[in-house]
């Protein structure tokens, strides 16, 4: 009869505890092209001696832009290869980057 009792204590025990399971979602990166995209962009990649008149693709022209990150030369030269910026230049912050990431992954909006 005890064990009968000692087994009946543990799965009340058990089934009166509380399940704690983290059901919480991160938020929505959120990044807008105008405030945090173009700036970045305008100071650390469309320079005089880059991407801005010299002849490569000029990152000044949303359209240009838009075009390098639909097909992935953006993700694949900055996050893959991590060639761009050149060691030369100055380099992204990790909050430029993350905001560059969440920018791409939302689909690169003209916002």
């Amino acid at each position: 009869m005890k064990k009968y009792a000692i087994l009946w204590l543990i799965a009340l025990i058990a089934c009166n505890k509380e399940e704690k399971t983290n059901n919480t979602t991160p938020a929505p990166c959120v990044a807008s092209y105008t405030t945090d995209i173009k700036p970045v962009i305008a100071n650390k990649c469309a320079t005089t001696d880059c991407h801005g008149h010299n002849g490569l693709a000029n990152l000044n022209d949303y359209n240009i832009l838009k075009e390098r990150a639909d097909n992935g030369n953006i993700n694949k030269f900055v996050f893959e290869l991590k060639m761009m910026p050149p060691t030369t230049a100055t380099q992204l912050t990790d909050a430029e980057k993350e905001k560059l990431q969440c920018w791409l992954k939302n689909g690169a909006p003209n916002n």
